[in-house]
């Protein structure tokens, strides 16, 4: 039985297959694994139809290799269930996914020892070209198995259809770079992330508090550094950098969930509440900030229960942890936390991982309004680092288009701006 289409009698049979299956499993082979997905040549594409593989070359040194374009068109006639929905959208956007990632938990790294031994010696190349296409099937099989074997739970929609799609736009839009970079940051390869002066991040959604982080080739894009300089590394490709962030977003975003409203600034009033004073000194103000953290993730000091605010937020910090515990589970927005996945959770951190999870979800919706407005634009958003949002402006599309993005974010909590040439200088 043939596992490699070559010929269009193959192709054919293919087909007809996948027209037949109700959930086929595809699966990218890239040059090289450690490739960012926007910048990754693809070389093959896995199938599984009912439980039957199939491998469709591309561009592999020891096959007769179809047309890319030609592939991945009659590909777009039909849904496929990925591992990486995020990946996959970037090597073809116009065809249809369901995400499996987001429904099992993390798979161990699948590999085989031709693998091992080709990467050893070829890490930089388009490496995967070199090994043997039927050690490319090994692989995609022993990965598809261990899915299988996790059982995977309904998709979730939130996941499959805003947060990845979102996440993956994102990534689309590179930061520019300029002359500075190589002072400050030394990366495994530039060709892994790097397109003449772009470089492109990657937002993992898979963390423990649901918190995508942006790490990729050895940029943490979210620890860049204010004091060091390096980034004034990066700059716009239009006019200017604009960065809008949400004032005190945790404290006002635990007072909607209890139903606390502030009024005027938020670091303010919990000084005052914290230093007994109307009179709040610079000095003060930026303690309240630390004194607040320090509230919220590792717990509310009993002398300020006597507040509404933190009354009100101890309170739905039992009312969760009850839940949490006579349930297994406490659902938040679109997020499910398990105490089989968190055994020795504590009820302030189950309040931290909730407290993220809304966070989280509440940005994802809002980035979603952002790219649909800005769709038509040049200008874009290029960054999103929990409670602020980097736009690389265009002067073309009009103040309006500020007073608008200020708009979306604005809804429910203020935001503060700052614009810069690049940046460094939105610290």
């Amino acid at each position: 039985m043939f596992y490699l289409i070559e010929t269009k009698n193959q192709l054919n049979k293919l087909k007809d297959k996948l027209s037949a299956s109700e959930s086929p499993y595809l699966e990218f082979i890239q040059g090289n694994d450690n490739t960012h997905p926007a910048l990754a040549e693809i070389i093959a594409v896995y199938l599984n139809i009912n439980f039957k593989s199939y491998i469709i070359p591309i561009n592999h040194t020891e096959c007769i290799n179809w047309d890319k374009d030609a592939v991945f068109s009659m590909l777009a006639n039909y849904e496929f269930c990925v591992l990486d929905k995020k990946a996959a959208l970037h090597a073809a956007p116009h065809i249809s996914y369901t995400d499996i990632q987001h429904t099992i938990a993390p798979l161990d790294q699948h590999t085989t020892q031709a693998h091992q031994w080709y990467y050893r010696k070829f890490p930089h190349t388009k490496v995967n070209k070199m090994i043997p296409i039927g050690k490319h099937l090994e692989r995609c099989e022993a990965k598809l198995r261990a899915i299988i074997d996790y059982s995977p739970e309904e998709t979730n929609e939130y996941f499959n259809n805003i947060l990845l799609p979102v996440l993956h736009e994102l990534e689309k839009n590179a930061l520019k770079f300029n002359s500075k970079f190589d002072d400050y940051f030394t990366l495994k390869n530039k060709k892994f992330s790097i397109k003449e002066d772009h470089i492109y991040g990657w937002y993992n959604p898979y963390t423990t508090t649901g918190r995508p982080v942006n790490n990729f080739n050895g940029l943490n894009f979210v620890g860049l550094k204010h004091e060091n300089g390096e980034r004034d590394c990066f700059e716009p490709d239009n006019n200017f950098f604009v960065e809008m962030d949400y004032d005190g977003y945790h404290p006002r975003l635990i007072g909607d969930i209890v139903d606390y409203q502030f009024e005027g600034n938020v670091h303010n009033t919990l000084a005052e509440i914290y230093f007994k004073s109307k009179e709040i000194t610079p000095e003060q103000y930026k303690k309240s900030k630390t004194l607040t953290f320090k509230q919220i993730y590792g717990g509310i000091d009993k002398a300020n229960l006597h507040h509404p605010f933190f009354f009100k937020t101890q309170q739905f910090i039992d009312i969760i942890w009850e839940e949490f515990n006579k349930k297994g589970e406490i659902k938040c927005g679109s997020y499910t936390i398990k105490k089989k996945d968190h055994p020795k959770i504590h009820s302030q951190k189950l309040f931290n991982y909730y407290i993220q999870a809304t966070e989280t979800e509440t940005n994802i919706r809002k980035i979603k309004i952002i790219q649909d407005y800005l769709k038509d634009k040049q200008t874009k958003l290029v960054l999103y680092i929990y409670d602020a949002f980097i736009f690389d402006v265009a002067k073309s599309d009009g103040k309006e288009t500020l007073i608008d993005l200020k708009t979306i974010l604005n809804d429910k909590f203020p935001v503060k701006l700052k614009t810069g040439k690049h940046y460094g200088v939105l610290s």
